[in-house]
């Protein structure tokens, strides 16, 4: 079973994304803040962590390239999903080595749930 991290300070987006990724059979645990993102992505390993930007104490962008110089975590598969939808955001998010960056009012859950497929791959 593959573990995702959801990284998510809106409760209420952290507890509909939750049920639904552990309506697909996979382990769900939770992060509200970078600082707690961290320490739980070292700690939990887990296969895949879709990740909020703008979040209280460490920025997603933040954690994203502390994640990728973590031996730890640095091949970690990362979704970004972000309110930010810059070009120049997106890119920031690419360059720190985002393997997608998805924004939050352009996707449905179903879209969500759909690109954790394609970067765990259909057989995990």
């Amino acid at each position: 079973m593959a573990k995702i991290l959801l990284v998510e300070d809106d409760t209420n987006l952290r507890e509909i994304y939750s049920a639904r990724f552990a309506a697909e059979n996979y382990q769900v645990i939770t992060a509200s803040d970078g600082e707690e993102a961290l320490a739980t992505a070292v700690r939990e390993r887990p296969d895949l962590i879709v990740l909020d930007v703008m979040m209280p104490k460490i920025s997603g962008f933040d954690v994203l390239d502390i994640l990728r110089s973590t031996p730890e975590t640095k091949e970690t598969k990362v979704i970004m999903m972000t309110a930010l939808s810059q070009d120049t955001d997106r890119q920031r998010g690419e360059s720190l080595g985002a393997n997608q960056y998805l924004i939050k009012s352009q996707v449905t859950l179903e879209d969500v749930v759909n690109a954790v497929k394609q970067q765990l791959g259909a057989a995990a």
